[in-house]
């Protein structure tokens, strides 16, 4: 379980619902592409949100972030670094800001490829929002990649021949 200091059994819950909501319900422990998984588990849970109303998929949204914010905080000590892959909230959100008022499988699925893509490469200024303080440095660079693959979204349907 990578530099977890303690085993689960000896969590305090706090810790232990923390972790279980930052890692996705331990998708973030996947060997391989926890982000990827963790941003793939966003899309799955964010299809039965699809046909709810513009403000509720926000509020929604909003909500999951200020809750990953929180977990990603508290869960960030029990590992020995700055952005742990266990931790995959943030693709969860970011991918949930990348979907809000898309209806089709074909958005979603560029909508996932696009945020991967901007996840992964973290073009200027996303970067920087890493090193915000605890869970807000986490999360920050994540929803901010989603708003960006939203709107990319956005002007590519606008220009989309009919």
């Amino acid at each position: 379980m990578s530099n977890l200091k303690k085993s689960l059994r000896t969590l305090r819950f706090k810790e232990l619902f923390s972790l279980s909501i930052a890692s996705g319900g331990f998708v973030g422990f996947l060997p391989v592409c926890p982000g990827t998984f963790g941003a793939l588990e966003g899309a799955v849970i964010f299809w039965f949100f699809k046909d709810f109303p513009l403000l509720n998929q926000t509020f929604l949204t909003i909500c999951l972030s200020i809750l990953g914010i929180l977990t990603a905080s508290w869960s960030k000590p029990l590992f020995n670094k700055e952005d742990p892959d266990e931790i995959v909230i943030d693709e969860i959100a970011g991918m949930w800001f990348s979907l809000i008022g898309k209806t089709n499988l074909w958005e979603f699925i560029l909508g996932f490829v696009l945020f991967r893509v901007i996840d992964i490469t973290k073009p200027f200024p996303l970067k920087r929002l890493e090193s915000l303080p605890s869970g807000t440095g986490i999360m920050a660079d994540d929803i901010a990649g989603g708003i960006l693959t939203n709107a990319l979204l956005i002007v590519i349907k606008l220009f989309k021949p009919v």
